[in-house]
C-alpha cells in the first residue's frame, strides 16, 4: 500500500485533506526526493557508503576510492554557495574530506565546492583550512599578501570567534 492510500484508509483523509498536507509540506517533500535523487547519482559515480545526514554543511556523506566526502545538495539555479556565510565556510574547514556541491538542476553536476566560491569566500576558507589545521608557517606567508589580510580583517568577528584569539598571534 502506498503512503496515500495508507492517509486515505488507515486515517480516513478526505482528498482535500491530503492536498492540504502535500501542499503544506511540499518543500520538504522536495527536498527528500532531491536527496533521494541524489544518492541515486552518486552511486552512479561510484561512491559508497552513502549516508544522509542532516548537518549545517553538508547533506550527505560517501566514500569513493577510499576517500571521505561530504556533499551539499542544492536544488537551486542561482548560485549554489552564495548563501554560505563566513561561520558557514569555518564549519566547511573543519571537515577531515573534501567538501563537494551537487547541483541538482538543470541536470545533476558535482564540483568541489572551494572551486565554485566566490574570490573572498575562497580566500577566507583558505585562511580558516589553515589555521584551523595548524599549518601557522603557510597561515603566516598566506597573510603577507595584503589582498588577503584585507578580506580575512573584513570578517574579524566571526574569525576571533572561530579560532578564539589565535589570530593575534599570527598577525603580529
Amino acid at each position: 500500500m502506498n503512503a496515500l492510500e495508507l492517509l486515505k484508509e488507515q486515517y480516513g483523509f478526505s482528498e482535500d485533506e491530503i492536498e492540504y498536507a502535500i501542499d503544506r509540506a511540499k518543500g520538504i517533500i522536495m527536498g527528500f526526493a532531491m536527496e533521494y535523487r541524489a544518492r541515486l547519482v552518486l552511486e552512479s559515480m561510484n561512491f559508497v557508503n552513502i549516508k544522509s545526514v542532516d548537518l549545517p554543511t553538508h547533506d550527505i556523506e560517501a566514500e569513493r576510492d577510499g576517500n571521505k566526502y561530504f556533499i551539499e545538495v542544492k536544488a537551486t539555479k542561482r548560485s549554489p554557495t552564495k548563501e554560505y556565510s563566513a561561520y558557514k565556510l569555518a564549519m566547511i574547514a573543519k571537515l577531515d574530506g573534501t567538501h563537494l556541491t551537487l547541483m541538482m538542476t538543470p541536470k545533476p553536476n558535482l564540483v568541489i565546492t572551494e572551486e565554485i566560491l566566490s574570490e573572498p569566500k575562497k580566500i577566507l576558507f583558505n585562511f580558516f583550512r589553515l589555521a584551523l589545521n595548524n599549518k601557522n608557517d603557510e597561515l603566516k606567508k598566506f597573510l603577507e599578501d595584503e589582498r588577503n589580510k584585507k578580506i580575512v580583517r573584513s570578517y574579524d568577528k566571526v574569525v576571533l570567534s572561530t579560532l578564539h584569539g589565535t589570530l593575534e598571534s599570527l598577525t603580529t
